[in-house]
C-alpha cells in the first residue's frame, strides 16, 4: 500500500467517523445509572493486558474490545464476540433510542450473564471519547493507561505483525514511520490527560503494571470502588480459559515480563531518538519519563518534570 493510498483511506475513515459522531443516534442524550469501568489509552500501551487483569476479578465483566463507543459495530460481529444470539443484539440495536442506551443495555446483559457486579469496556480509542462517555455514564470510573511513548512508538511501528486472513494469520509487513507513531501517542495521551482533576479519572502506568502488578491492581480496584480479590493474581490461569483473546496478544495469559521496558534504547537509531525528543520530549518529561538532563534539553519546566 502506497503512502498516498494510506492517507486517502485514513481520510475517508476520519470523515466517516465525523459524520457518525454527528448523527442523532450517537449524539442523543442518555443518563445511565450504571457505574462501569471504561479503559482507554494509546494502542500498544498495555490496554489488553490491563483488560485481562480487570476481567480476572470475579465481580467485573470485562469482555473483548467492542469499540462500541468509537465505531458503528454490526450486530452479527458483536453477537459473535460476546456470545449472544445475533437476533438479540440486532433487536436491541434497532429498538434503542441512542448509542448510549444500546451500550447500557448490551453491557448490562453481558454483566448479568457473567454474574458480575460491574461491566468494563476497553478499547484504546475510548480515550478520545471520554467526554462523550462521561456525559452519558456520569457514574463511570475512567482508567487511562500510559506507557513510555518511545517504547510505544517502537511497538506501533510494526503492529500488528500478523493479520488474520480467513482462519489463519499471515505476516503484515507493516513498517510505519516513527514520526507518525510518536504523534499518535502524543494525541492519545494528551486527550486522556485533559481529564486530570476529575475524581472519576485515574491513570495506570504500564511500567507499574508489570513491575508491581498486585500493588497497581489494588489501587485500581480502590479507584473503581470494587473490593479486592486475590483472583486477580491468577490472571494467567483465568485468561487461558477465555476463547475471545486474540492469538496476537499472548501476553495476557503468560507471566509478566520486563524485556519490553526501555526497548527504545535498542530499537531506535540516534536519529529516530532525536526525532522523538523533538516531537514529544516535553510530554515525555511532563510524565516523568526523562532524566533531569534530557528533561532540561526538552525544555520541560521543573514543575512539569515533577508532575
Amino acid at each position: 500500500m502506497t503512502k498516498k493510498v494510506g492517507r486517502s483511506l485514513r481520510r475517508k475513515l476520519e470523515i466517516g467517523l465525523w459524520r457518525y459522531y454527528r448523527s442523532g443516534w450517537v449524539r442523543r442524550e442518555h443518563a445511565s445509572e450504571a457505574a462501569p469501568i471504561i479503559v482507554g489509552g494509546c494502542d500498544r500501551s498495555g490496554t489488553t493486558l490491563l483488560r485481562a487483569a480487570i476481567d480476572s476479578h470475579p465481580l467485573i465483566a470485562a469482555g473483548p474490545e467492542s469499540w462500541v463507543f468509537v465505531y458503528r459495530r454490526e450486530p452479527g460481529w458483536l453477537a459473535s464476540e460476546y456470545g449472544f444470539e445475533e437476533a438479540f443484539v440486532r433487536e436491541l440495536m434497532d429498538t434503542s433510542p441512542s448509542l448510549a442506551a444500546f451500550a447500557d443495555d448490551f453491557f448490562e446483559a453481558y454483566r448479568k450473564r457473567c454474574g458480575a457486579a460491574v461491566w468494563c469496556e476497553k478499547s484504546p480509542r475510548n480515550v478520545l471519547r471520554f467526554p462523550w462517555i462521561l456525559e452519558r455514564f456520569p457514574k463511570a470510573r475512567i482508567v487511562h493507561i500510559i506507557r513510555d511513548g518511545r517504547d510505544v512508538a517502537c511497538s506501533l511501528r510494526h503492529h500488528p505483525k500478523r493479520i488474520r486472513v480467513g482462519d489463519r494469520y499471515v505476516p503484515s509487513n507493516i513498517n510505519r514511520p516513527i514520526r507518525s507513531c510518536i504523534d499518535h501517542w502524543t494525541k492519545y495521551v494528551r486527550a486522556g490527560l485533559a481529564h486530570r482533576g476529575d475524581e472519576r479519572y485515574t491513570e495506570v502506568r504500564y511500567e507499574d503494571l508489570v513491575s508491581d502488578y498486585e500493588g497497581t491492581m489494588r489501587r485500581l480496584c480502590e479507584h473503581c470502588r470494587v473490593e479486592w480479590s486475590d483472583e486477580v493474581l491468577r490472571r494467567e490461569e483465568i485468561q487461558s480459559k477465555r476463547s475471545d483473546m486474540e492469538i496476537v496478544n499472548p501476553e495476557v495469559r503468560t507471566p509478566l515480563y520486563h524485556s519490553s521496558l526501555g526497548r527504545w534504547r535498542r530499537d531506535l537509531s540516534e536519529e529516530e531518538q532525536a526525532l522523538v525528543m523533538k516531537r514529544a520530549g516535553g510530554l515525555l518529561g511532563t510524565l516523568g519519563y526523562l532524566n533531569d538532563h534530557d528533561a532540561a534539553d526538552a525544555g520541560v519546566r521543573g514543575e512539569e518534570h515533577a508532575a
